[in-house]
């Protein structure tokens, strides 16, 4: 019996790399990635970001949760565009480990956290993906019911009957689950090769936005009346005084706080980089461009559509699913308008699909192949990942639970700490240098092994980051028309003060109380990760390159810095 469980784990596994002598178990999805892996050019870092950073549902109702706070439309785009201009610095600072050494999210934290701290970040990262998932993939079964009423208008009238408690209809499911389906095949493949279906959906959503935008104003004759009056039209009282003050600074910290995921695992994607500035002006130019033009184009769509269509009563219709929804009923299911709404919301769906896979499915893949690299590997992880939108129910998460929302809405009070505490410990502690061979030394001989495993200056420095933002938090929670004195503002500036406040306590504590070898490197390129662009002058000894010193780390500084 013993032996045939034996067995049985052994099958299971994922195959070793054993390449490199490592006490921590590394498999092909975890090790620093080989040149010939490396496929992401300047280009393919801007089609990456069309899909899972902007030309996307989540990018298009940026305008809503802002309109909210009580700003008008072009106060609501002028922290779009302040936030997002912050943003792209910050992807590129967040984005510059991996792309230099080849290394994801979840290795990464080890540097900071300690081998078996980098745990507490990588558990939060997989539940978040896990959540995140669930809710591209609902939003995404939702653009296929309308393509699929597109065809047959009488598919979304004939299936509508209530499930789960009313969160959703029959025809609703179907979507879900037809969307995950397509889903499956995109996961099997590599993410090295991801830059051709990024490059098909951006070919396809980029003109259908640029169409919705053009054909709304020419229709309306205008940007629609939200423009000029969002009491009348989105029911929201205007911010005035100071309150307008600190709702535009809220404003800027939610643009900065609802991509705070995407930026904190911005590893896991520039790792593919061809070299170390491929990721550098792709993302500081198109991350803020992209999202201010998606936003505008949600909000002047979403304006027009209230005065273009009355079958509407009066319900703004954020999300272009609902938008396309309207114009095909508004005009009578006419030839036309089918065909329209059959191209706009295929479009949607190959968006939903990058995002949906890419940012979620293969960041959970990688993350779950850290925690547990012996039976897991990007493949499995992204499967696991599919599987568990559907115990997720992301229905009756978007539909039925308005707290998780505002939980979920806010975890950048979380991550934004932990931020903080990765770019003190790379940029000022340790100077941008990282011994690979010792991220993999799962022993006390590393120089990430702190104490037990465990570095407790990046505890306290989270902890003390995270806890004066807990107060405003939980009372957002509770009821977000209500303030409390002092704590609601600090909540307020939730991402950029926590980073702030968690960086600098991790750095005075480095002063008192010294990191081990900060600075170490590697003596040779051991994982053979370095291209020739990086290691120019370095032998190639026993086929793999090396130096006689510090090459992994060294070789070509000023190329790979």
């Amino acid at each position: 019996m013993a032996g045939g469980l034996t067995a049985l784990v052994r099958r299971v596994q994922v195959a070793r790399e054993t390449d490199v002598a490592t006490t921590a178990y590394m498999n092909r999805d975890t090790r620093p990635l080989p040149p010939h892996r490396r496929t992401y050019g300047p280009w393919q870092f801007v089609g990456l970001w069309v899909v899972t950073g902007s030309f996307n549902i989540g990018g298009w109702t940026t305008g809503s949760s802002l309109i909210a706070l009580g700003l008008n439309v072009w106060q609501a785009m002028l922290t779009v565009i302040v936030g997002h201009c912050i943003v792209g610095v910050i992807c590129v600072l967040a984005g510059a480990p991996g792309a230099k050494w080849h290394i994801g999210f979840s290795i990464l934290q080890k540097a900071s956290w300690g081998m078996r701290g980098a745990l507490f970040p990588l558990v939060q990262r997989i539940v978040l993906s896990f959540i995140w998932y669930s809710t591209q993939v609902y939003w995404g079964g939702q653009c296929v019911r309308t393509f699929i009423s597109s065809m047959a208008p009488s598919f979304s009238q004939n299936l509508n009957t209530p499930l789960a408690g009313g969160t959703m209809t029959t025809a609703d499911f179907v979507g879900f689950i037809l969307f995950s389906l397509l889903c499956l095949p995109l996961i099997y493949v590599r993410p090295e090769r991801y830059h051709v279906p990024f490059a098909v959906a951006a070919c396809t959503v980029i003109p259908t936005v640029l169409a919705l935008l053009v054909w709304c104003v020419a229709t309306a004759g205008g940007a629609g009346p939200m423009v000029s009056d969002i009491t009348a039209t989105a029911g929201v009282e205007q911010a005035r005084g100071a309150r307008l003050g600190w709702m535009l600074a809220l404003g800027v910290c939610t643009n900065i706080g609802g991509i705070s995921t995407h930026i904190f695992s911005q590893s896991d994607f520039t790792r593919f980089a061809r070299r170390p500035r491929d990721q550098l002006v792709s993302q500081l130019l198109f991350v803020p461009f992209n999202t201010i033009f998606v936003a505008l184009a949600g909000i002047v769509c979403t304006s027009c559509a209230a005065q273009l269509f009355p079958g509407t009563h009066g319900t703004l219709v954020w999300e272009p699913y609902r938008f396309l929804d309207a114009l095909q009923a508004h005009y009578g299911h006419s030839p036309g308008a089918r065909a329209a709404v059959f191209f706009a919301s295929l479009a949607f769906i190959l968006a939903q699909l990058g995002i949906a896979v890419a940012e979620n499915a293969l960041s959970n893949g990688i993350d779950l192949s850290a925690l547990l690299p012996r039976f897991f590997n990007l493949r499995r992880g992204g499967y696991l990942t599919a599987a568990f939108a559907f115990v997720m129910q992301p229905w009756q998460l978007m539909n039925g639970a308005s707290k998780f929302l505002t939980v979920m809405g806010g975890y950048g009070v979380f991550l934004g700490s932990m931020t903080g505490v990765m770019f003190a410990d790379y940029y000022l502690v340790r100077a941008r240098r990282l011994k690979l061979t010792h991220l993999y030394e799962a022993t006390p001989e590393s120089v990430y092994w702190f104490r037990g495993g465990v570095n407790w200056r990046a505890a306290v420095s989270w902890t003390l980051g995270t806890f004066s933002l807990l107060p405003g938090f939980v009372q957002r929670v509770r009821d977000p028309a209500v303030e409390v004195a002092g704590w609601s503002h600090l909540y307020y500036l939730a991402w950029p003060l926590g980073c702030t406040l968690a960086g600098a306590t991790y750095w005075l504590l480095h002063g008192a109380f010294p990191v081990e070898d900060p600075r170490a490197v590697d003596d040779a390129d051991y994982f053979g990760t370095f291209g020739p662009a990086e290691t120019a002058g370095v032998q190639v000894l026993d086929g793999r390159e090396q130096t006689p010193s510090k090459a992994s780390a060294e070789v070509g500084e000023d190329k790979i810095a």
